[in-house]
């Protein structure tokens, strides 16, 4: 059994369409920049907001089908939802956030119980069940928040930015939260994050959505070696240009991207797309005398695990990503601000 959805909804001014199919025991991220649509589609897929066209299904059961007038409401969908902040009740203990939904369900109290006291110890937080929810921090809160969500063994479970309202130091702990979590629930699951990190983390294939439509969607590998924008790049960590091509008369070319001017291999004239591999890209504190035809200069903007390595992302013109080991990372010492170059071979450019 699977979740699948292909619909368009509005909102306010807004539009998007958007398709999205996970299988049971699958995790499947939305990713995309703000305002994109990702808040729009997840509400959606959880009953919170009517569509204006398409279908939603969860196997044989159609929670949302417009030619039908079908709309199955939230609370009356096998789903459950995770909000970026957990809204828990504030007034109530752990124990009875946990076992609200069960409550409402009419599941018996011994049931209930039993059961909330499984969840909160699957989330590591049966030893706060006596606690006032409103007593707790933030990764706490999460953690309960995700308890109450798979007490009810959903068969869609849909997590809003679960971690960005966390600390740094708290996200270990509620990552493992969250593992445990949809190992529990072998639901199919949809992960909402503006978080490469994190969508990589959790999530076997990824939508991403840019501007109300579905830009692109498929596993890590499809994205990184034929990214259909710029920001598919940028997410998957690669390096994505488009620029007028300028033939040199010996096998090389210019591309003009933003003002600058990159050299690739091969005779080109008019709009190409370059792709480079980070892999590709090296990075140095001052300029070297290499065979490197491009050498591009700016602070780091950002640095992030990427597949036992670092990816780092110089804000130059254009942008470049590299991908240097935890050595390298160390020896020059890279932190976000410092200055950098980041050279690249024009034979590395892969032409689209």
């Amino acid at each position: 059994m699977s979740l699948s959805a292909s619909f368009a909804a509005q909102r306010d001014s807004f539009s998007l369409d958007f398709a999205i199919d996970v299988a049971r025991g699958e995790t499947v991220a939305v990713v995309g920049p703000s305002a994109s649509g990702k808040t729009t589609a997840l509400r959606c897929l959880a009953g919170l907001l009517r569509p204006r066209a398409g279908a939603i299904r969860f196997g044989d059961e159609v929670w949302y089908d417009e030619p039908s007038r079908t709309f199955v409401p939230a609370q009356q969908r096998n789903a459950s939802m995770v909000f970026a902040k957990g809204a828990l009740f504030g007034h109530m203990t752990v124990q009875e956030n946990a076992e609200f939904g069960l409550q409402a369900a009419g599941v018996s109290t011994s049931l209930t119980e039993a059961r909330a006291s499984e969840v909160l110890h699957v989330v590591n937080a049966d030893h706060l069940a006596t606690r006032r929810a409103s007593t707790l921090s933030a990764g706490e809160v999460q953690r309960v928040a995700l308890a109450r969500a798979i007490a009810l063994k959903p068969s869609v479970l849909l997590l809003y930015e679960p971690l960005s309202a966390l600390d740094i130091r708290l996200r270990p702990l509620v990552r493992q939260a969250l593992r445990n979590a949809i190992a529990a629930t072998d639901a199919a699951t949809v992960f909402v994050t503006h978080d490469p990190a994190e969508a990589m983390l959790f999530a076997q294939r990824f939508v991403v959505v840019e501007d109300g439509v579905v830009a692109q969607s498929g596993g890590l590998a499809e994205l990184r070696n034929r990214p259909a924008t710029p920001y598919i790049a940028s997410f998957a960590g690669t390096n994505l240009y488009r620029g007028q091509a300028h033939s040199l008369g010996d096998g090389s070319s210019t591309v003009d991207i933003g003002g600058a001017r990159l050299v690739i291999q091969g005779d080109y004239e008019g709009e190409i797309s370059v792709l480079l591999d980070p892999d590709a890209v090296t990075l140095s504190a001052a300029t070297q005398e290499t065979s490197a035809r491009n050498l591009l200069r700016g602070p780091v903007e950002a640095i992030v695990p990427d597949r036992g390595a670092f990816r780092v992302t110089i804000a130059s013109v254009p942008p470049i990503s590299a991908r240097v080991t935890a050595r390298s990372l160390e020896t020059l010492g890279v932190h976000t601000g410092q200055s950098l170059y980041a050279g690249f071979k024009a034979m590395e450019a892969h032409i689209l």
